[in-house]
């Protein structure tokens, strides 16, 4: 018995043991895994440092001796911080502060370089940015001897030009925002050898500069080897001839030709042009020919009458030419409008010119005469520029600015050029304005005005003795009045007020009068017009101030 008891448990004890080993080793599990399997790991990601590619835009006709900064470009491509240096200038990263100093950047930041322009015309500067082993340049080239940058002249860089005189032989023109001018020598030096120069001077002023501070700006031309426009043409050699003879006509496309050497003693051709005879002088510029040599050949640049004369320095021309040149008619009205843009009076304000009808503006010009007020009507403006818009700064919260701008097509007309004096309420502005082809005069008012300021306009109140009507707020039309021929016209104004209490000033027919009791007597000796205007020494439109205007009948 005891040994068939013991035989039972070792059994059980056998068996127990076996089933806890199968346990343990997984026996009997559908989801158990193979304790030979290895647990697989993603392979490490290798750093790169070196960035696809990029690119600067290199800039040309650039001021001299200034600080040029490149487009932005972003590093892409890179998953790890990369080194970044620069030779021959600074970066940027993200707008921060430049630097020379090597440092690193990380993808997607952004990066400047900028470099310092050369001190010398039409000369290169380069600037190299590396990152990551990865390298671009960014190169600027100065601007000719032919263009000046404002702030050349002055130590802000914000300079602008406010009058530009234009040259006797070729055009000045003036970049938009007033900042940049470019000589442009157009056909005038054609008659240049090469190897010979020649030099043109202007003056030029800044705005914000004081009065009378002016510079002298000076362009040299060279000639270069080309031949002459009349050297395949046909030449016609004139006679001398006087007024009233009849006129040689030139054919279209053939060359004149004047020879005035037998007389040579020193002296230059003169010019008059045209139907009625005015002088010309541009006419010569225009079709590159040089007005002291005594042999003068030259292609008739339009049609209509030419009259040239040799003359000395001083005394009597000593022989002329006159011809008619047969052409097609250029003479055409321009359809074009100005428009003045949306502008904050802390801002600028923005002048375009529009051409209405869809014609070819390529070829225009855009001479701008802009007066502001400052006690009287001064020159704030006077440019040429062959944009059609303009940037005008602000000089002051309240003040007027008139415009003119004359738009010129520069196809050629023989009759161009006038000077003009409107007189205003405020004083008068006067023209000089020499023209190439069809063109016409645009204008406008921009009135400047504090939004805060409680300055109001003078009220004016007219009445005339033997009338008890007080005549007001009619800016419209012309109030008639009937007189008796030889007697006595008094003008009431002491009924006129002003809200800020200035002293009034009173401008009939653009004369001021004073006096302490505000009434102006004048003899009715025929009909007339008289315009009646208040002032308080602020130059208000007439929208905002409104004179009153009669017509005086004499009986």
């Amino acid at each position: 018995m005891n040994g068939f008891q013991m035989n039972k448990w070792t059994a059980k004890i056998i068996l127990l043991i076996a089933l806890v080993t199968l346990t343990a080793c997984g026996g009997g599990s559908d989801t158990s895994t193979n304790s030979n399997e290895v647990e697989k790991s993603e392979p490490a990601i290798p750093r790169d440092t070196s960035p696809e590619a990029f690119s600067f835009e290199h800039k040309t006709e650039q001021p001299l001796a200034t600080k040029i900064t490149s487009n932005s470009v972003k590093v892409t491509g890179i998953n790890a911080s990369s080194p970044i240096s620069i030779s021959g200038g600074e970066y940027a990263i993200d707008g921060g502060d430049f630097s020379t100093a090597s440092g690193t950047v990380t993808d997607q930041q952004s990066v400047t370089v900028r470099v310092q322009s050369s001190a010398s015309y039409s000369t290169s500067s380069e600037v190299i940015l590396t990152i990551g082993g990865i390298s671009e340049s960014f190169s600027v080239t100065t601007h000719s001897s032919l263009t000046k940058f404002a702030h050349e002249l002055s130590t802000d860089l914000d300079a602008r030009y406010a009058i530009v005189n234009q040259p006797a032989r070729g055009r000045v023109i003036v970049s938009p925002d007033l900042k940049k001018l470019t000589f442009q020598a157009m056909n005038s030096f054609d008659y240049l050898q090469e190897g010979e120069t020649t030099q043109e001077t202007i003056q030029v002023t800044l705005l914000g500069d004081k009065e009378n501070t002016t510079y002298d700006l000076s362009f040299t031309i060279a000639g270069h080897l080309n031949s002459s426009i009349c050297d395949d043409r046909a030449i016609i050699n004139l006679l001398p001839n006087e007024v009233g003879q009849p006129l040689p006509h030139i054919p279209e496309g053939n060359c004149v030709s004047v020879d005035a050497s037998s007389v040579n003693k020193g002296g230059s051709w003169v010019i008059w042009t045209g139907d009625d005879g005015g002088a010309r002088p541009m006419i010569l510029s225009i079709a590159g020919a040089n007005n002291t040599s005594a042999i003068l050949k030259f292609l008739p640049p339009t049609k209509g009458q030419y009259n040239l004369s040799w003359c000395p320095a001083s005394g009597e021309c000593l022989l002329s030419f006159h011809f008619y040149s047969d052409m097609p008619e250029t003479i055409k009205p321009l359809d074009v409008s100005l428009n003045v843009h949306s502008f904050h009076p802390e801002d600028e304000i923005y002048l375009s010119v529009t051409e209405d009808n869809h014609a070819d503006t390529s070829g225009y010009s855009y001479h701008w005469i802009i007066h502001n007020w400052t006690g009287e009507y001064n020159k704030f403006i006077d440019i040429l520029t062959t944009e059609n818009k303009l940037k005008l700064p602000i000089s002051s919260a309240n003040n007027n600015y008139t415009i003119k701008v004359v738009v010129d097509d520069n196809i050629i007309q023989l009759e161009g050029g006038f000077s003009t004096v409107s007189s205003g309420l405020y004083g008068k502005i006067k023209l000089d304005v020499n023209t190439i082809g069809n063109y016409k005069i645009l204008s406008d008012i921009v009135a400047i005005r504090d939004e805060n300021s409680d300055q109001k306009a003078p009220s004016l109140v007219v009445m005339i003795d033997g009338d008890a009507t007080r005549y007001l707020d009619n800016k419209d039309t012309a109030i008639v009045i009937k007189a008796m021929t030889g007697s006595q016209l008094t003008f009431d104004l002491s009924e006129t007020s002003d809200e800020n209490g200035d002293t009034l000033g009173y401008y009939i027919n653009s004369v001021l009068y004073e006096n302490s009791s505000n009434r102006f007597t004048f003899t009715v000796s025929k009909s007339v017009h008289y315009t009646i205007c208040a002032s308080d020494g602020f130059p208000w439109t007439n929208e905002e101030n409104p004179c009153l205007l009669f017509d005086i009948i004499a009986q």
